[in-house]
């Protein structure tokens, strides 16, 4: 285990801060750890009665294109990771869900970041629209099993549906639910 001799804030941002930690390794040596502070994080794969899947697409700035992925966000403070999944599933998509389930919780970025997402499976989807922020979000509803199949490669598709972790994990786990419990 690593000893914490100092730390400082170099970044303070709106959803994130930047700190270096001055730390003595086990075997004693002296060196740094940069930190990105950030609030913990939900994602929602949200499944309705026909086994349709809701995404969303929107652009990321940060790789400079559009990105077709599941719903997620932040958890506010004073807010449950539960809580947090209906709000942001109410105000990306425009819907909630009378069952929903978490499915996992992982470390997106173990290395530098404290983020700890959540991937909640929604079924049983209820139209009931919240204003959310400045995002341009288009909803794409797509067959579940179509993206289940290009998702864990059982399709001669090169087409590469989703390019984030967090679309990835939570479809490949939602899809053992779907097989169990929604294709009866």
């Amino acid at each position: 285990m690593e000893k914490l001799v100092f730390k400082r804030v170099v970044y303070e941002g709106r959803v994130l801060s930047v700190r270096v930690d001055w730390v003595v390794t086990e075997k004693g040596r002296e060196t740094t750890r940069e930190i990105v502070v950030r609030p913990d994080t939900v994602a929602i794969v949200a499944i309705d009665q026909d086994l349709n899947i809701l995404l969303v697409r929107q652009y990321r700035y940060a790789i400079s294109k559009y990105a077709l992925e599941i719903p997620a966000g932040l958890v506010d403070k004073g807010e449950t990771a539960e809580e947090a999944a209906r709000r942001e599933l109410r105000e990306e998509t425009g819907y909630d869900c009378t069952n929903l389930r978490p499915i996992y919780t992982f470390w997106p970025a173990i290395g530098y970041s404290t983020e700890q997402m959540t991937i909640f499976l929604g079924t049983d989807l209820v139209f009931n629209p919240l204003k959310g922020d400045e995002e341009d979000i288009q909803v794409v509803r797509l067959p579940f099993s179509d993206v289940r199949h290009q998702v864990l490669r059982e399709t001669e598709s090169e087409e590469i549906l989703f390019e984030d972790a967090k679309s990835v994990i939570g479809v490949a786990l939602a899809a053992k639910y779907v097989d169990k419990y929604l294709n009866k």
